[in-house]
């Protein structure tokens, strides 16, 4: 379905602005009639949250710096030939901008839970950062947080008093 929403808005805004504007208007409104186009699909049609992610002043900011980046593209097929077949392509940057804007509704699928903080005293901490200074840590593994290394050799060194 996205894809021929796309293909229809980048035709649309072809042909819009092919036959009710010339020259160079032309080309930044087939960029501005097919980006806006399949960006008002993804929105409405889209899985987003409901809101906007950022505050509404940065959205329009965002917004604007998408559309620059369209703008350029447009202006550098003066220069770059092959920018005048990649302009029929930047709808496809409006699911960044949507993705963007339009996240607020999202589960984080993996939030870190807050762990404790250390409880040791003040000689714990200044030898566990001893311990960090060596250079072959005992309990140091890959994937291993600092959190969990200390949780280890804290273990560690209550068994070792207790002995």
């Amino acid at each position: 379905m996205k894809v021929a929403a796309f293909l229809i808005s980048t035709l649309s805004g072809f042909l819009i602005a092919h036959y009710l504007l010339a020259g160079t208007v032309a080309v930044y409104g087939s960029l501005l009639i097919s980006y806006h186009l399949y960006l008002t699909f993804l929105i409405l049609a889209g899985e987003r949250g409901k809101g906007l992610s950022l505050p509404i002043g940065s959205s329009i900011f965002t917004h604007l710096v998408f559309l620059a980046l369209l703008i350029g593209v447009g202006v550098g097929r003066h220069y770059i030939p092959l920018f005048g077949f990649i302009r029929y392509l930047t709808p496809s940057l409006a699911p960044f901008e949507a993705g963007w804007l339009f996240s607020r509704g999202r589960k984080r699928k993996h939030a870190a839970k807050p762990e404790p903080m250390f409880a040791g005293t003040a000689d714990d901490y200044e030898e566990f950062l001893q311990y960090l200074g060596q250079r072959h840590r005992r309990f140091s593994r890959p994937g291993r947080s600092i959190r969990e290394e200390q949780v280890f050799w804290f273990a560690d060194r209550a068994k070792r008093q207790l002995r």
